[in-house]
């Protein structure tokens, strides 16, 4: 039983300590060290979405709202519209779990998610069940930019114009590509 306890304390103790130098490393300013470590953990800080992102806080912060979507055409010229989450329209007990998700959406911005735009793009065929006879299909990642409400206002006018913003776009050939684990 005491060889059991010391396990487990030793398991949760190395968990804590990888969780920690995880946390430390990818908030470090860029350098040569953060450049060599980050690798190390990118594959349990990103899917987990446990990185921060900081420009909200600057002199300067993101004055827009980033809708990210996803446009799919098959091998026959069916185009399908693929909307991700958008958390601000679900009630509290739905947003809870999700609260994350817009941090992914955020974050495809920057260069270094380069790998993440493709895994969005596979989410989204995946999530529209496209059939494996109407592959090859052609993924476009796209931004719908809406310009915050000004200061002292409530709401941002509905009816205004959004930017389009093209992130990337991905031609996967068959189904088993999209599926792969």
């Amino acid at each position: 039983m005491a060889g059991r306890w010391t396990a487990r304390k030793l398991a949760i103790s190395a968990f804590v300590l990888f969780h920690m130098a995880g946390t430390l490393v990818w908030v470090m300013p860029d350098s040569p060290i953060h450049r060599a470590l980050v690798p190390w953990f990118r594959n349990y800080m990103l899917p987990m979405g446990l990185w921060q992102g900081w420009s909200m806080f600057a002199p300067d912060p993101v004055q827009s709202t980033y809708t990210l979507e996803a446009e799919v055409s098959d091998a026959r010229g069916l185009g399908r519209l693929h909307e991700f989450a958008k958390v601000a329209d679900l009630p509290w007990w739905r947003k809870l779990p999700r609260f994350r998700h817009p941090k992914l959406s955020a974050n495809l911005l920057s260069d270094e998610y380069i790998p993440q735009r493709e895994m969005a793009a596979r989410h989204a065929v995946r999530s529209l069940g496209i059939a494996p006879d109407a592959f090859p299909v052609y993924v476009r990642l796209y931004y719908q930019v809406a310009e915050t409400p000004p200061p002292g206002t409530s709401q941002a006018d509905p009816m205004a114009p959004k930017t389009i913003h093209n992130l990337a776009a991905f031609q996967f050939d068959s189904w088993d590509e999209v599926h792969r684990r």
